[in-house]
This record gives C-alpha cells, sequence and structure tokens, in this order.
C-alpha cells in the first residue's frame, strides 16, 4: 500500500521521508496531522506562514489543515514522517486534559539535545515504523494508538519544559492565541470568506489589530495570509479534483472564472488552466 492508502486505511502512516512531495517555494496544503522528525540533514519550512528550522534531532508538530512551503533543504535530509488522522488522533488522546494537547501546538518544534529524550523518540518512532510494516495482527490498533499516545505525552511534556526554560520575552500572549484562531479560522472558511473585515469580526478585534497581529506573528498582512491560504487550496482543487475551472470559482466565491484566473495569475505567475497542464 502507498503511504496516503496506509493513512486511510489504519488511521495513521509512519515512513522515512525527506518531504520532496512537498514543493520547494510552493505551497502545498496538508490534509492530516503531521510529526517530522529529523534524523539527518536539515530543512527550513513555512507552516501556516511560520518559518521553523529543522536540524538532526529537531522535530515539528503539524495540525491538520495546515499550508505549509520548503524554503531550503538540505542534500542530506532525511526523517521520519508520521501522519494521522483525526479519528485517531482523538482515540490516541482519549483522556488526556486540553492543556496536555495544547502543549503539542503550542509549542510546535524543538530541538533535543539530552540523549535520553533523543533516544526515547527514536525508541517510540523506531517501534512504530517497524509494527506498522508487520501484517494487521488483532491488536494492532491498539499497540499503533498506544505509541501515537505515548509520542503525544512526550511531545506535550517536552514542549512544556521548553516553555518554562524560555524567556520572558517569549511567553505565550493573547496575540499568538488571536493568530492560532485566525488559522484556524482560515482552515474552516477560506473557501467562502476573503476579507479581512470577516475574521476580525469572528475573533470579536478590529481588522487593523488583527494586521497588527499578522505582522507581529508572521511578517505579511492578514490579507496576504488569506490570500496565500486561498491559492494553496486551488492548487489542491485543480490537481486533484477533477473539477472545472469554472466550478472551481463558484466553490471559493469568485463572481466568475475570470476573476480566479486574474486572483490566480497575481499569485502565481501562470493561469489555473496552465497550472493544471505544468503538473499532469
Amino acid at each position: 500500500m502507498t503511504y496516503e492508502e496506509t493513512l486511510k486505511e489504519k488511521g495513521y502512516a509512519i515512513t522515512e521521508s525527506n518531504i520532496s512531495d512537498w514543493e520547494k517555494d510552493a505551497f502545498t496544503a496538508i490534509n492530516y496531522s503531521t510529526f517530522i522528525y529529523c534524523i539527518a540533514g536539515s530543512v527550513t519550512i513555512e507552516i501556516n506562514m511560520i518559518e521553523y528550522t529543522l536540524r538532526t534531532n529537531s522535530y515539528v508538530s503539524i495540525p491538520d489543515d495546515s499550508i505549509v512551503k520548503v524554503i531550503s533543504r538540505s542534500d542530506d535530509f532525511n526523517s521520519l514522517r508520521l501522519a494521522y488522522t483525526k479519528d485517531a488522533g482523538l482515540t490516541a488522546s482519549i483522556g488526556m486534559n486540553i492543556d496536555t494537547m495544547q502543549n503539542i501546538f503550542l509549542n510546535p518544534c524543538n530541538h533535543l539535545t539530552n540523549a535520553t529524550e533523543i533516544a526515547l523518540f527514536m525508541n517510540m518512532l523506531g517501534s512504530l515504523l517497524e509494527y506498522s510494516r508487520m501484517p494487521n495482527f488483532l491488536h494492532h490498533s491498539d499497540f499503533a494508538y498506544g505509541q501515537i499516545r505515548c509520542l503525544f505525552l512526550a511531545i506535550a511534556e517536552i514542549g512544556a519544559i521548553s516553555r518554562n526554560a524560555a524567556s520572558q520575552s517569549t511567553v505565550f500572549t493573547s496575540a499568538d492565541s488571536y493568530f492560532i484562531n485566525f488559522i484556524k479560522l482560515l482552515n474552516k472558511h477560506c473557501r467562502q470568506q476573503h476579507d479581512v473585515a470577516f475574521y476580525a469580526d469572528k475573533l470579536s478585534i478590529t481588522p487593523k489589530y488583527l494586521n497588527e497581529i499578522a505582522r507581529k506573528t508572521a511578517n505579511r498582512t492578514a490579507k496576504d495570509i488569506i490570500s496565500k491560504f486561498i491559492v494553496a487550496r486551488i492548487k489542491r482543487e485543480l490537481l486533484l479534483s477533477g473539477n472545472s475551472v469554472q466550478r472551481i470559482a463558484y466553490d471559493f466565491n469568485f463572481c466568475d472564472q475570470s476573476s480566479l484566473g486574474k486572483f490566480f495569475k497575481k499569485a502565481t505567475g501562470m493561469s489555473p488552466v496552465a497550472f493544471r497542464r505544468s503538473h499532469q
């Protein structure tokens, strides 16, 4: 089975990966929560408009429905890449309190230097990788989801320790919370809602303040972030859905195909049809 087929059938998939399926300097929308542990080389990834750099023994946790872009990647980069569905994540986290789960994504990227922590992660991921290659035993899901649960706990604990040890300048602020919720709203509404005012209203703040938060957190305007989310989703539709450009324009709340074409070409330098053809 392919990686995607395994993910859909078992609820998770893990493999060694250089994430070459994520195009360099192009946004990719990912459907499943993903955990990447760097085992060699280095990579710089932009996740929901925030840049992270991984080197050996660094990891990053990426929530589902994120958009990612590879900024740079060393020739020797390699990682253990785990993806899991929402159902698998919920099953693995049953009984865990919300603070524990929030720690996974509030401090998504960490570099491990402690030999015990490194061994812990390598053992958990290595065990899950080897088990995923075996036939489906009666208690396969119990073991796999149990390992994912242990991984959640380890990420949350190390994330909490890292934040507590950080300087006051990196304390999680209300602006950080607004930005995280802005991204969540984008994931949910970006097909139909393209205006900054809509998201500001949902967050009960002014558009001006949302722009300030976006600039401070991601060094971009809120409008730019919205546009990049929409472009990433349109690219996915063009490559995967088989729908006509006219239908995609309708689905993304553009008044007509021409409006979508102008928006897309301004952002990518290509028309939707040319983009689709270039990837066939």
